[in-house]
């Protein structure tokens, strides 16, 4: 059985597919989520940063490689967290 749980790693949830088709699409049935470095139409995307995400407005298109995977039948089910604007942090 498995089990839902929150580590932590959504920023935002939420579940963003396109229009049902009347065919079987590769990934339908799957989802996936993305770095909050994607836009995604209607989101802000804040690069990890709250205050980049609080100055900024809401994307007006979805990035090319999210829309190829929606395209195909998957499901986004939010942005996940990252490092404060993709910068590498050493442990």
């Amino acid at each position: 059985m498995v089990k839902s749980l929150d580590y932590g790693a959504f920023m935002e949830k939420f579940s963003l597919q396109l229009s049902p088709s009347q065919h079987q699409l590769p990934l339908s049935g799957l989802t996936f989520a993305v770095k909050d470095i994607f836009d995604i139409e209607g989101y802000v995307t804040g690069f990890g940063n709250p205050d980049w995400a609080r100055t900024h407005s809401a994307a007006t298109s979805t990035a090319p490689a999210v829309m190829d995977l929606l395209t195909a039948g998957a499901t986004c089910l939010g942005k996940t967290v990252m490092d404060e604007m993709a910068y590498w942090s050493q442990f």
